[in-house]
């Protein structure tokens, strides 16, 4: 007994160890990790709240209550009466009134049927066909004190998705960058240079970007670090259910993701008066994916393995015209458990998991939390209130529902009041579901 004690504790040290090891390698500020970090621990949210075997109509939005007031501060910036200077100074304060904070919103749209189910080699088969639409976006705003040396390194971030692939690689060219200082006008200066050997058909493409693309005059004032990701998924949910304690999923479908990575400069909102700008060309990238849930349940106890978005080959891109996706396609990795308790028309059920995708590390995917439900009419009517602590909100989320309609709303209030030099916001979201 006291040798298997013994080997527990070396894996739990051991499993510490690595949760320490991964706050430890925190690094700067990276709006794409970030964003996939914070995705992750909204779509946590929502596996707890299942959609069965059902037609089925679900929305919900999310965001924080900033957002607004930032797009509408940067739309201000072009009606600045003057100079060119005083409308930079705008952009500057604007710039300088939100550093360090993140700005949220996501949107996501399912829709689906249910398919007859059936049973093969002992296992009952409960099949749907599902659709998925989903937008979101990250404003991340950080002052770096950034170098000049240190721009004309990642020169390449602070042009949209509108400037060719071709141009863009030729950024990377110190024939291309020498003599840029703050300040420099990046698309004009890519067209005086007969260095970077752009042929006439680039420049006349590149030629209504002038103005647009700036070395930042200052760069301590901070920039906003956008990114944005729109994916679409079509296909088939494939539940099972063997014997009495095994259950999962299977998920195939084709997915369509297109995102945007672009660093924003008070000089590129005093040129444009936007926030961002997403351009013509998208990188979208169709793939056939999957996800995979393999589940065990004894009695109220239920615990599960997941692999989601699994690439299994890539169906087409735009790399050419846009360049690739910054957001990979690396599968995200669950491991979950839940009990739950019932008494009369009550119930609790605490759970807690962890999630893990490339980017963040194994401790910021780590929750816990309970639902505290009140039922009747056979669970027609009730309503549920959840608490859940992740590694940097405190989530409150009651919902009400009502035969086939519920509604939820869900407050996260950080917990943390700095992750990577930014302050996490606090986030509001709401969720309108029909199934039946």
């Amino acid at each position: 007994m006291r040798k298997t004690w013994n080997v527990y504790l070396r894996i739990a040290l051991l499993f510490l160890g690595v949760i320490i090891l991964a706050e430890a390698q925190a690094s700067e500020y990276d709006v794409v990790e970030r964003f996939k970090e914070l995705e992750d621990k909204f779509k946590t949210h929502e596996m707890l709240n299942p959609i069965g075997h059902d037609f089925v109509f679900d929305v919900g939005l999310l965001l924080n209550k900033d957002l607004f007031d930032v797009i509408d501060d940067v739309d201000k910036v072009s009606d600045t009466q003057g100079s060119t200077a005083a409308k930079l100074s705008a952009a500057q304060n604007i710039l300088r009134k939100y550093d360090k904070t993140e700005q949220n919103v996501r949107l996501h749209l399912n829709l689906g049927f249910p398919l007859p189910t059936f049973h093969a080699f002992g296992v009952k088969i409960i099949p749907d066909f599902r659709t998925h639409v989903g937008v979101g976006a990250l404003l991340g705003f950080r002052a770096t004190s950034l170098t000049i040396s240190q721009i004309l390194a990642n020169i390449g971030t602070y042009v949209g998705s509108d400037v060719p692939a071709a141009v863009a690689t030729k950024l990377q060219q110190s024939a291309c960058t020498a003599g840029m200082t703050n300040g420099t006008d990046i698309v004009q200066h890519l067209i005086d240079t007969s260095a970077c050997g752009l042929s006439a058909a680039e420049i006349t493409a590149i030629t209504p970007l002038v103005g647009k693309y700036k070395i930042p005059s200052d760069t301590t004032v901070p920039d906003i670090f956008n990114y944005a990701k729109a994916e679409a998924k079509v296909g088939f949910n494939f539940g099972y259910e063997y014997g009495e304690k095994w259950f999962g999923t299977f998920n195939l479908y084709g997915m369509g993701r297109a995102d945007m990575k672009v660093r924003v400069s008070a000089d590129s909102i005093a040129a444009k008066g936007e926030v961002a700008d997403l351009g013509e060309e998208l990188n979208t990238t169709m793939y056939l994916s999957a996800d995979y849930r393999l589940g065990y349940k004894n009695g109220n106890l239920r615990t599960w393995f997941a692999l989601e978005e699994l690439k299994l080959s890539e169906l087409s891109n735009n790399e050419e015209k846009a360049g690739a996706l910054n957001y990979g396609t690396d599968p995200l990795i669950r491991l979950h458990g839940e009990y739950m308790y019932k008494l009369s028309f009550f119930s609790v059920k605490p759970f807690g998991g962890v999630h893990k995708r490339s980017g963040y590390g194994l401790g910021n995917g780590i929750y816990g939390g309970a639902d505290l439900g009140l039922h009747v009419w056979q669970e027609r009517l009730g309503l549920r209130f959840r608490g859940m602590l992740d590694s940097e909100h405190f989530t409150f989320s009651p919902m009400a529902k009502l035969w086939f309609m519920s509604v939820e709303y869900m407050l996260k209030t950080p917990i943390k009041s700095e992750i990577d030099g930014v302050k996490p916001s606090t986030l509001h979201s709401v969720n309108f579901r029909l199934a039946f």
